[in-house]
């Protein structure tokens, strides 16, 4: 029967080669980037649930139209990094950031669930051309 890799870094050091251990050694930190990876998402994608949940329990809808995000969780909600939601902020694409200090801005809940909403209803980014050349946008993925 063969044995998995749990198995066979269990088995006494003394029985393998040298070249085994560090084959093994090289899997096990694979593993073990691939396993905080998903973590990562995972906690992301509960953080979006947390969010959302929030809206859902507000006491006054009014209100929860003008809640303000911070990028970090405009980029949770949607799936993008800070890069991608700049870009789309500067092609007119994304609702754009409200200024509230010096070097602070938020995003409107409203908006940013508008903008899903219609992302949602015409099946994620598209093809746009820009000055003749074709420029290949990323689809939602969520």
């Amino acid at each position: 029967m063969p044995l998995d890799m749990l198995d066979r870094l269990i088995l006494d050091p003394g029985t393998r080669t040298l070249g085994e251990l560090l084959q093994e050694r090289e899997w096990a930190v694979s593993e073990i980037r691939h396993l905080r990876a998903d973590v990562d998402r995972l906690s992301r994608k509960h953080h979006a649930l947390r969010i959302e949940g929030e809206v859902d329990r507000a006491v006054d809808p009014a209100l929860n139209a003008q809640r303000l995000l911070r990028l970090s969780e405009v980029s949770t909600m949607i799936g993008l990094g800070r890069t991608s939601i700049y870009r789309y902020v500067s092609e007119g694409r994304f609702p754009s950031p409200v200024n509230v200090g010096y070097r602070s801005v938020r995003w409107k809940l409203a908006d940013v669930l508008a903008w899903r909403a219609h992302i949602s209803e015409t099946g994620g980014l598209t093809e746009r051309k820009e000055s003749g050349a074709s420029v290949a946008r990323r689809p939602k993925s969520r």
